[in-house]
Order: C-alpha cells, then sequence, then structure tokens
C-alpha cells in the first residue's frame, strides 16, 4: 500500500435532499449503532399539504424510538421492543392550504451490521387538498421495481480517525458510482495500488504519483481496503 499525504476535508457525504419525494436526510448510518434517522418531506401531493407520514420498520433496524416531529407526537405500530411501523399525523387545524412546508420527522434505531449496503423504508405520504380532499403516495419501490423509490439509507461501516482497514462481505460490494457514496467522507482509499478521493486536489495527486491508478471500477465482496477519515 502506498501514501498520499493529504489534508484532512470537509464532509461531503450526503444522503440526498427531498426535492420531490420522501428520501432520508440524515446522510449515511453507521453499521451495529444506535443514531438518528431523519426523513424529509420536501413535497406535498399535486399542490396538496402532507398531513402524515407512516415509515415501514424494515430488516436490519431494530431498537426504534419514534421523536416527536413537526406533525406532534409519534404513534407506534407493533410493541415497544418491537417496532413495525410509525406514523405522525399533523391536527387539521395546522393544515395547509396548499403546498408550502417542508418536514422532518425522526426516529432513533440500531442499524445492523451490514456495511456497503443500503436499507429501504417504506413511506406512505398523505395529503390533504383545502377542501379536506385526502390522497396517500406510496413511496416503496425497490431498486429494480417499478413505482416510487423507497427511501434509502446508506450503511457505513464504524470507523476511527486515521487508517481503517475492511474487508467486504460475501454480499456486500460497492458498484464504482457509489464510491462518492460511501467514501464521500474519507480523505483517501486504497485498494491495491488504486487509489481513490472525492477531493479534486487529492484526485489530481493520485493521477500524478507513480505507480498508483485511479480506482474507478466496482469493489467486488471480499476486497480488502485501506480507509484514511
Amino acid at each position: 500500500m502506498k501514501f498520499v499525504s493529504i489534508l484532512p476535508f470537509a464532509l461531503l457525504l450526503v444522503a440526498g435532499t427531498a426535492s420531490a419525494h420522501v428520501s432520508i436526510t440524515s446522510g449515511p448510518a453507521a453499521a451495529n449503532k444506535s443514531q438518528k434517522i431523519t426523513f424529509g418531506v420536501g413535497h406535498g401531493c399535486d399542490g396538496a399539504d402532507t398531513v402524515a407520514i407512516r415509515v415501514e420498520i424494515p430488516t436490519g433496524v431494530s431498537s426504534v424510538r419514534a421523536l416527536a416531529s413537526d406533525f406532534g407526537k409519534p404513534a407506534i405500530e407493533g410493541t415497544a421492543a418491537a417496532v413495525t411501523a410509525v406514523s405522525w399525523r399533523k391536527p387539521v387545524s395546522e393544515v395547509q392550504d396548499a403546498d408550502v412546508g417542508y418536514y422532518e420527522l425522526t426516529i432513533r434505531a440500531r442499524v445492523a451490521d451490514v456495511p456497503f449496503t443500503k436499507i429501504y423504508f417504506r413511506v406512505s405520504q398523505t395529503c390533504r387538498t383545502a377542501a379536506g380532499v385526502e390522497s396517500t403516495v406510496e413511496w416503496s419501490a425497490l431498486p429494480g421495481g417499478t413505482g416510487n423509490e423507497a427511501a434509502a439509507l446508506v450503511v457505513v461501516p464504524a470507523r476511527q480517525p486515521g487508517w481503517n482497514t475492511y474487508t467486504l462481505g460475501a454480499t456486500a460490494s460497492v458498484l464504482a458510482a457509489d464510491l462518492p457514496t460511501y467514501f464521500g467522507d474519507a480523505q483517501i482509499v486504497w485498494r491495491g495500488a488504486e487509489a481513490y478521493s472525492s477531493n479534486p486536489n487529492t484526485a489530481t495527486m493520485i493521477g500524478s504519483t507513480a505507480g498508483v491508478t485511479a480506482l474507478t471500477t466496482d469493489v467486488a465482496a471480499g476486497t480488502q481496503l485501506w480507509v484514511k477519515y
């Protein structure tokens, strides 16, 4: 493994903003840890205000605790030890006449030890017009499916400052297009003599260092990576 000296840079990894759908705005989750997971609701339904959100809890997410939100107190389905869904509903008196609000709803939960994967949450979004007519949109499609995309939670490995070594599991792999998703906040990533960095200055140094090539291809299951944070 070769070493390239670089300066730390600002956190770049973002899970995406909810511009037209319900998505996870809190960023990636660390594997095998409890943390807050926030769902952003960027728009209502065809101009109508969002009045309720229901989030199904998928396999790989446990110890769920729901937080009060813009819509008030949450309601849970299942039991305190095994929550299967969380929902929030806005009081009728607070419904807007038009789609003018941006909303955030949060749970705290433990994410399974499944780094380099994505966990998908099925979300139901209910809207209400000024005339009192309600409609519901389902955000539930998984990769390769049809319909509105489910909210995707990116799971990254736990890390510590400095060098970390990871070996991708038998069912985990990282597409080249997902390198910024999983390693956007890393100073540098090494696979043998190949290196990746989302920092353009570091990427330039990688390209100009003898014996080093840019990491631009998929990372297969079982691959060992050295990553500096």
